[in-house]
């Protein structure tokens, strides 16, 4: 029962080994890590090869064994099955290393089949890959994988249409291990190899270079001593964080050490508090620049430029945040929850703050534009890098040392661990797809049982994304969703960048949904709760993003895709879907709203969402009602 709980509960960061020497080993090993990288991206950037590709996965497989423990129960040494794992990875690569011209060539695969050790040490490779992202991801990750590779082996006993030819185990293997650019070392891995590992990069430079403080406090400044000022804060703070540090767990324990004991000092219940910094956090993968690297990852799929992605991003983004700034501040009205503090000029203090610390935002500057302008993600993420330390020494005070550029490179090397084990296998899937023809079938079908209607289409799209993005990391959950409900909403007539967009905010709010809610686990830590009302609160603060995603939709200008008059429609819809559904949970839009004022908001924030002008203009109505009902009640009250 202790091993099968151990294998279910996947790994934890061992933390600083016993072993002075292992310890130093382990920490030299991660910065060469990264400076291999630094190095020939910066020399090979545009002409990255397999053999990079296999670098790359294997260094950070080593690490991930070197850092990463069999369980979740704590450990500071290295036990013996351990090392012998490493030593089968470094087993593994020199097998691979000393095949040459054979381990990625396609027409070699084809006349000349696996041998038996080729086919051992496939089975082999993919194995070590599997109990990494085991450790780093969970097990229902794996499960999901697993499943698509039992589901090519038993396609001729699938039932009806489902059935396919079979593919013996060796075929299996070859197409998964040894195809060029397909399988482990299909796109997912060759973005992870030539652009997520320099954004890591650069958000763990940026972080140590005190940038965190910094935005912080311009939240505390802007928002801070409003009506419900710590809430802002962290709503705000963490949005700008994670488009830095793109990780939405890094973002709760980096801010919400201090935002969630401040939210609850001013009257927020310790639940609650939790919630907004896990929604606030779990904002981090759809806020551009970097998006947890899903951006790259988006565009190699959709087929489209890193900029479009990142601009498409933008105003749902703002949409997802509006809606959780609305809910804390009715709540913080409602409750009466006060500020921070005395009120003082934002200005003068703004500016102030801008003057001593403001040039540490100059390298997320520099790496918007030069995206902006043209140039390649590896490129604009180099150039970023090398810009963060000179610019530190700007003011003195701020300067970054050679100690804590290496602790960055360091956490950034640790970090890819979790990303080339799970992109590695989300390769899998595409091949899976594509080899039996499930993937057509697939949308097929869902065409059929939805009848072609763009309402029930979205939601079973949704449905099956919520779904399968319970089963792992964000990144990894959003390549298995788009890759399965995409094809179905594109064959509806849907522009790829929404099916893309789809399948993001979904696997993305799959974070703190429970069951599984990792982010809610993470945040019920700091605040002292209970993991299922910070779960169930944070799904009702992020309820932008079950509604935004079905906006574009039927309104795809909000992912700039339109007219510039058709872009402001779609947001200005946008706007009052969220702004009614925020005031319907929360009870409150100009005064107290009875049961039946808030059944109507969210009624008529329903009714605006799709394309049919009877069902808008009623929409509408019902929403106008509300507030004229408000402006009476309120005046009523005020004239007493």
């Amino acid at each position: 029962m202790g091993l099968a709980s151990d294998i279910f509960s996947g790994g934890r960061l061992r933390g600083e080994l016993d072993n002075p020497a292992l310890s130093k080993g382990v920490y030299f090993f991660s910065l060469a890590i990264a400076l291999y990288h630094l190095i020939v991206l910066a020399r090979w950037y545009a002409s990255i090869t397999e053999v990079h590709s296999l670098v790359h996965l294997s260094s950070l497989l080593l690490l991930c064994f070197l850092t990463y423990s069999f369980s979740t129960k704590k450990s500071t040494r290295l036990p013996l099955p351990d090392l012998i794992l490493l030593l089968l990875t470094v087993a593994v690569t020199i097998f691979f290393s000393l095949r040459g011209a054979k381990l990625f060539s396609a027409t070699v695969l084809i006349s000349d089949p696996l041998t038996s050790w080729e086919f051992v040490f496939g089975v082999l490779f993919l194995l070590l890959i599997f109990e990494g992202a085991r450790r780093t991801a969970g097990l229902p990750f794996i499960l999901v994988i697993f499943c698509f590779l039992l589901i090519i082996y038993l396609g001729p006993y699938l039932p009806g249409q489902w059935a396919f030819s079979a593919f013996s185990w060796k075929e299996i293997i070859g197409q998964m291990v040894y195809s060029p650019m397909e399988g482990i070392w299909g796109i997912p891995l060759r973005v992870s190899a030539s652009y997520i590992i320099l954004f890591f990069m650069f958000g763990k430079l940026m972080e140590h270079s005190g940038i965190g403080n910094l935005i912080v406090s311009l939240a505390q400044i802007v928002a801070g001593r409003s009506k419900g000022g710590p809430a802002k804060v962290a709503v705000i703070g963490s949005g700008l964080l994670g488009s830095v540090t793109a990780g939405p767990a890094t973002n709760i324990v980096m801010t919400g050490t201090f935002t969630i004991p401040m939210m609850k000092e001013i009257g927020y219940r310790p639940h609650y508090a939790g919630a907004v910094e896990c929604a606030a956090s779990t904002g981090a993968s759809i806020v551009p620049p970097v998006m947890t690297g899903i951006a790259f990852i988006m565009a190699q799929l959709a087929g489209v430029r890193y900029v479009d992605v990142m601009l498409a991003a933008i105003l749902p983004a703002f949409l997802y945040y509006l809606g959780i700034i609305l809910q804390v501040h009715f709540q913080a009205i409602k409750k009466d929850l006060g500020g921070g503090g005395e009120k003082k000029a934002v200005f003068k203090e703004l500016s102030a703050l801008l003057k001593e610390r403001g040039h540490l935002l100059l390298p997320i500057l520099l790496l918007i534009v030069l995206l902006l302008i043209g140039y390649t993600p590896t490129w604009a993420a180099l150039c970023s890098i090398a810009a963060v330390v000179p610019v530190t020494w700007i003011r003195k005070n701020t300067g970054m040392g050679l100690k804590k550029v290496l602790a960055a490179f360091e956490e950034a090397s640790q970090a890819s661990v979790i990303i080339a084990t799970t992109l590695s296998l989300s390769g899998i899937v595409l091949v899976s797809l594509f080899i039996t023809g499930l993937g057509g079938l697939f949308s097929h079908q869902v065409g059929v049982l939805s009848g072609g209607s763009l309402v029930m289409i979205s939601l079973l799209a949704g449905t099956v994304s919520l779904i399968l993005g319970m089963a792992g990391p964000i990144i990894g959950s959003y390549l298995i969703t788009v890759l399965i409900v995409g094809p179905v909403m594109v064959e509806a007539g849907l522009p790829t960048m929404v099916s893309h967009f789809f399948a993001l905010y979904f696997a993305n709010i799959a974070f703190i949904t429970p069951p599984v809610a990792i982010g809610a686990f993470v945040a019920a830590g700091i605040a002292n709760a209970s993991f299922w009302r910070i779960g169930i609160t944070a799904v009702q603060l992020a309820i932008a993003a079950f509604t935004v995603p079905f906006v574009f939709v039927f309104r795809p200008a909000l992912l700039m895709i339109g007219s510039p008059v058709e872009i402001l429609v779609a947001l200005a819809v946008g706007m009052a879907v969220i702004t009614a559904l925020a005031s319907a949970l929360e009870g409150w839009l100009l005064t107290r709203l009875n049961g039946l004022q808030r059944l109507l908001l969210a009624t008529g924030a329903v009714g605006l969402i799709p394309l049919h002008l009877a069902m808008n203009i009623g929409a509408i109505l019902l929403l106008g009602l509300v507030l004229v009902w408000q402006v009476r009640h309120r005046q009523r009250h005020f004239s007493k």
